[in-house]
């Protein structure tokens, strides 16, 4: 199994069980590869050697080899630290579908924010600043700090000699002190940061703080205090998930959604008939318990193991849910939803 193969498996849901599986070399160079392989439920990992295998999260994995097999090595992924960027794609439709069960709407046009979080972006070249989940018919055209430049090649002077690099990998931020690969983002850090974003993966070179990023397609640009700051990470979602244009006029400004705190990323949804089924990666390097919010009711939420089983029930608190996810854990969830009545949902309107 190769990178690719695993990255293209874990996209998608529920997980298949495979039962024997042979590593690639290179796939150890994936962070989160111990996870994502313990995900597929094998039987039977060979590698090159005998080796315990522990991921960033805690997953442990265990190889068969059969070089120096009187030898069992303990190893911590990556091996070699590679930017790989990640190319995750959400089912917009579904999203489509949850707001047209639980918002009332008319004939006529709107706009929908799929972001759970705040959204800082562009409507007809005017920067507009939508709120999570954003439902509406007039979208807010206000001023944010973010720099948006056309693809191809950027040219930035700055006084970074030395700066830390943190980038985009799948299901995880990693971070290095120099930078060859493609990744989403790169955020560089001394006593303050930049950072350049794409929907696709870019790269970037500093020669003695002359910065040079190229990039196949649109380049969001913004400066704050550390990286964490910017939340790169939501941009880069934002660029993969445009504003939703709706073919109908929504009856309230609210939000259809919300997660907090910030760094829980769903890379995966579906929805149909009143089901919401949710995969989250938790990008914060301690465990969270996430709130998720919704503009209609939760009458059940169920976490799920990868092959789509239950193993836990949790307690939902009518319209919102709170869901553990560990230290740089992956997550499944299934919320049975409902719609609000009228007089409850005009309570969600957004005043701002």
């Amino acid at each position: 199994m190769k990178i690719d193969d695993l990255i293209k498996v874990a996209s998608d849901f529920p997980f298949p069980v495979i039962g024997e599986i042979e590593l690639d070399d290179e796939i150890l160079d994936l962070e989160q590869s111990p996870q994502l392989i313990s995900y597929l439920s094998p039987s039977n990992i060979t590698w090159k050697y005998n080796a315990e295998i522990i991921g960033k999260d805690g997953s442990v994995i265990k190889t068969n080899g059969n070089e120096l097999d009187d030898k069992k090595f303990l190893i911590r992924t990556p091996i070699q630290k590679r930017q790989l960027g990640w190319d995750f794609i959400l089912d917009t439709k579904s999203i489509q579908k949850l707001l047209l069960d639980l918002i009332p709407c008319e004939e006529g046009e709107g706009y929908l924010n799929p972001s759970p979080w705040t959204r800082k972006d562009w409507i007809e070249n005017k920067k507009i600043i939508m709120a999570p989940g954003e439902v509406t018919t007039t979208p807010q055209f206000r001023d944010h700090e973010l720099i948006k430049e056309e693809s191809g090649t950027i040219k930035l002077d700055s006084n970074f000699y030395n700066p830390k690099y943190y980038y985009l990998n799948p299901f995880i931020i990693s971070s290095s002190s120099s930078v060859e690969g493609k990744s989403n983002f790169f955020s560089l850090e001394l006593d303050n940061c930049i950072s350049f974003v794409s929907g696709s993966k870019l790269t970037i070179s500093n020669n003695m703080g002359s910065i040079t990023v190229n990039a196949d397609s649109q380049v969001i640009i913004t400066r704050s205090r550390t990286w964490k700051e910017s939340k790169p990470y939501e941009i880069v979602w934002n660029l993969r998930t445009p504003i939703i244009k709706l073919n109908c006029k929504p009856k309230y400004r609210v939000s259809l959604y919300s997660i907090y705190p910030s760094g829980i990323i769903p890379f995966w949804i579906n929805y149909d008939k009143g089901e919401l089924k949710l995969g989250l990666v938790n990008l914060n390097k301690e465990p969270i318990l996430s709130d998720f919010s919704l503009a209609g009711r939760i009458t059940k939420a169920l976490i799920l193991d990868s092959h789509g089983k239950v193993t836990d029930e949790l307690e939902p608190e009518f319209d919102r849910v709170k869901i553990p996810i560990r230290s740089l854990g992956i997550t499944f969830v299934k919320l049975e939803v409902k719609k609000l009545l009228d007089p409850l949902l005009r309570r969600k309107i957004i005043t701002i």
